[in-house]
């Protein structure tokens, strides 16, 4: 299979990893293409790496040690493992320590407010385009557990409100809106901005408004998106549980109720990746009859429960390595949402 074609035209790292994700659009575009850079999470391309060690026949067991090297931790205790059909409402470890979708639309819209109140000052009634919410941990962590989906899409996504909403390209401001506008913390180095810029006589702020409007939420330390060292934790954690051998035997036991069903694969990443379901782009009858078997043989074998508390006991070893950092990050969380809440629409 040619993951780097398929993850090339978008359809393997989402449909098959569950983010959803927007084309980027020019930082005139719209608001959240001048806010940093938010990330889709590590665990894309953590899975992307066993993607591809799956579609190429190798083990995604990591690199030998070095001679001399120390020997590669043994693999963390699970204290007891969950009976799951689907990951959806649960949380792994990390969550505390990311920005969650309700709290990314309490600070997107303090946001909007804020950035609609500096163009007020200077004449512009702006209108900022509609963003889709940002992605669940959870959804499709563990790929396709919807039994509805599956009967309907099979491994497809259907078209959620959100990827509709971004399909279209917003218009981007005229160059007098946009010299007020701004870049925001994701734009260009304010030390490069010409000193004493104003328009109709008001003092344009440093990066515009965009950019009061991100000062004024990360005031006294607040982040607008998510930690990179948390994200690190994400990724590693996720490859790790599908290379730990309890996770393995699932996916064994998996396999095996598959086959009975006249489906052969090895795990649920090789059925998802199955590339004949790149060449519609609508689920075809084989597909759907493979997405429900799968569906069934997790249930059968409790694969999304052994795994998220395998992946659960990982997280909580990493995290415990680096709680002082993490703690930060929660306290700088904290700020931007109290600046958030402080904020009046106007």
């Amino acid at each position: 299979m040619k993951i780097r074609d398929n993850v090339a035209a978008g359809v393997l790292s989402i449909a098959a990893l569950g983010f959803t994700v927007a084309t980027a659009a020019p930082a005139s575009a719209s608001i959240r293409s001048a806010r940093p850079a938010r990330s889709i999470g590590a665990p894309v391309i953590a899975a992307l790496v066993t993607l591809g060690a799956a579609a190429t026949g190798c083990a995604a067991t990591g690199p030998a040690s070095a001679p001399g090297s120390a020997p590669a931790a043994a693999p963390p205790a699970v204290d007891a493992v969950p009976t799951l059909a689907t990951a959806d409402g649960q949380a792994l470890p990390l969550a505390k320590y990311l920005i969650s979708p309700d709290e990314d639309r309490r600070i997107e819209a303090a946001r909007t407010a804020l950035i609609g109140s500096c163009m007020k000052r200077f004449g512009f009634d702006y209108a900022p385009a509609a963003v889709g919410t940002k992605p669940d941990l959870m959804t499709r962590r563990y790929y396709l557990t919807d039994a509805a989906s599956a009967a309907a899409h099979g491994y497809h996504w259907g078209a959620s409100a959100d990827q509709k909403q971004q399909s279209a390209t917003p218009q981007p401001p005229a160059p007098e809106m946009q010299a007020v506008l701004g870049h925001g913390r994701g734009g260009p180095d304010r030390s490069a901005e010409p000193t004493g810029r104003t328009y109709n006589g008001i003092a344009i702020p440093p990066g515009g408004c965009l950019g009061e409007a991100d000062d004024t939420l990360t005031r006294g330390g607040g982040i607008l998106q998510d930690d990179a060292r948390a994200l690190e934790i994400n990724g590693p954690g996720f490859a790790d549980s599908m290379a730990d051998g309890r996770v393995k035997a699932a996916f064994g036991a998996w396999s095996r109720c598959m086959k009975e069903k006249g489906q052969t694969y090895a795990s649920p990443v090789d059925a998802v990746s199955d590339e004949r379901w790149f060449s519609s782009p609508t689920a075809t009858a084989p597909e759907i009859a493979a997405a429900t078997a799968d569906i069934d043989c997790k249930q059968r074998n409790n694969v999304v429960g052994i795994w998220f508390a395998v992946e659960t006991a990982y997280q909580n070893r990493a995290v415990q390595a680096g709680s002082k950092r993490l703690e930060q990050t929660r306290k700088a969380i904290d700020i931007t949402l109290a600046n958030a809440a402080a904020t009046k629409a106007p």
